[in-house]
């Protein structure tokens, strides 16, 4: 069965501007004409200095004398809300906009979550996170459950649909006017007046948004579709200075970009933070941008944050900065682990340790200060490797073919030249050869580069206190005996 909520946040922006702030300082929304500006929304700490919605801005600011006054912008809740809209994508394929909140059609979703209440536990605090808060209320009818939550929203009682005052169904100030001036005052009392005479003085459309709620009129809703690409941004209510900061409303960002994630079940492996800086101080000063780099599709929030928290240590602001904002351009198909009864094998294990010390490693120190061994196709031992920065884009490393005889894991810068007696090798003492000869000729194509080929028969020998060691006699003259390397 079909089941719709609806979420209301009537107070949207207040809660875009708290977002980036723990709500210690006073805050308040403003809005109208230069000489009449008033507050429209303010938050705790204001009210408690004596704010209140409808005062005047200078009224405010005697009152507070440390009160952050914003003006309020339509685009800025129109963005906020597509960003909500591409989080709730997670929750149900079936969201739709709407001027001051969303619609989410979550009956088909209940099962996957484990029922309703784990469901509605999930999207509330989910919201709380991005830093909103809503008014909300289910329905077999999307306008229903519209309505419900503008009552709840009023703090209306919504036990009986038909007692809730017309007012909730946002029609036109002149309809509603006549309505009060006809002693009408609930739903009710309009369904109780004749419908073709409600529809010659009101029109049809009025008639049929009432059967929209009533639940006995089709209501399709255009339902959103999620964007291609995830942006997000967190205006300041304040300057920021430090990078610490930007930790509190990049969670914020980080938050909404995993529920981004999870509705379109993919992950991130680059992501793009950009503060841009207030001009007042400077002049123009370009956005400091902080990309993080990961070595496989990620989109858990907490795992994210940590990443960005050792990369704003490296980070300094050339100026304070007034806004944040998150951008990723690919998305990747995300893999999760499964849960498991027995214990992870090992190299699965390994493998996930190393991805996440690379992540760390290269948020800390930066990709130019962190190198891994890379394989080069050449059999000289001393040309066989190379160090490179770490790869975390999600390239393998090169695994070579396992040589035919044995390597040491310790191989010395340069070979050293040994002793000899008899023409035998000498360490400081007599050694005694192993396994060999192994001949390596080769790097000829390479002498006109500066390089040098080489001749040799490698041998592993043991001295005379157990010690295990790779040598190898050159074959060209001098010809004499090198130790290269020590096994462990």
């Amino acid at each position: 069965m079909a089941l719709w909520l609806a979420l209301i946040l009537p107070a949207l922006p207040l809660q875009l501007a708290e977002r980036a702030i723990d709500g210690t300082l006073p805050l308040a929304i403003v809005e109208g004409a230069p000489q009449r500006v008033a507050v429209i929304h303010c938050n705790a700490t204001a009210q408690a200095a004596g704010v209140a919605p409808g005062m005047k801005l200078a009224a405010a600011q005697a009152l507070a004398c440390e009160l952050i006054a914003l003006e309020r912008s339509l685009e800025r809740e129109q963005a906020a809300l597509e960003e909500i809209a591409g989080w709730a994508y997670q929750f149900s394929s079936h969201v739709v906009l709407q001027p001051d909140g969303l619609l989410l059609e979550t009956g088909s979703s209940e099962r996957l979550f484990g029922g309703r209440t784990p469901l509605h536990r999930a999207i509330t605090t989910g919201l709380a996170e991005l830093g909103y808060r809503a008014a909300c209320a289910y329905a077999t009818a999307p306008r229903t459950a519209r309505v419900c939550a503008l009552a709840h929203a009023a703090r209306v009682d919504v036990d009986d649909l038909q007692r809730l005052p017309f007012a909730l169904l946002e029609w036109d100030a002149a309809t509603n006017e006549t309505l009060r001036a006809l002693g009408l005052t609930t739903i009710g009392d309009l369904l109780q007046l004749p419908r073709d005479a409600f529809a010659r003085r009101f029109g049809a459309e009025r008639l049929d948004d009432l059967d929209r709620v009533l639940g006995v009129r089709a209501d399709p809703q255009p339902l959103y579709v999620p964007p291609a690409r995830f942006t997000a941004r967190i205006e300041l209510p304040a300057d920021f200075s430090e990078t610490a900061q930007l930790m509190f409303p990049a969670r914020r960002l980080l938050a909404s970009l995993e529920g981004f994630l999870r509705g379109r079940n993919a992950g991130a492996t680059t992501l793009v933070f950009s503060a841009t800086h207030s001009e007042r101080r400077n002049g123009p000063v370009p956005p400091t941008i902080v990309t993080l780099a990961l070595a496989a599709p990620e989109r858990d929030a907490k795992r994210l944050a940590a990443l960005l928290n050792e990369r704003l240590a490296r980070v300094t602001l050339p100026a304070p900065a007034i806004t944040l904002a998150l951008a990723v351009d690919e998305l990747h198909p995300f893999a999760a682990c499964n849960a498991s009864l027995l214990p992870p094998a090992q190299d699965a294990a390994r493998g996930s340790d190393w991805l996440q010390l690379a992540e760390t490693l290269h948020a800390r120190l930066g990709s130019e200060r962190v190198f891994q061994l890379q394989v080069v196709d050449d059999h000289r031992p001393e040309r066989a490797w190379r160090a490179v920065p770490v790869s975390i884009d999600g390239d393998p490393v090169k695994t070579p073919a396992l040589p035919s005889q044995p390597r040491p894991l310790l191989l010395l810068p340069a070979p050293q030249p040994l002793s000899m007696k008899n023409d035998e090798p000498l360490c400081p003492d007599a050694l005694t050869l192993v396994t060999g000869p192994e001949r390596i000729e080769c790097g000829w194509w390479d002498m006109g580069i500066g390089a040098k080929a080489v001749h040799r028969d490698y041998f592993v020998a043991r001295n005379g206190r157990g010690h295990w060691l790779w040598i190898f006699r050159e074959l060209a003259a001098p010809h004499g005996w090198f130790l290269h390397g020590l096994f462990a």
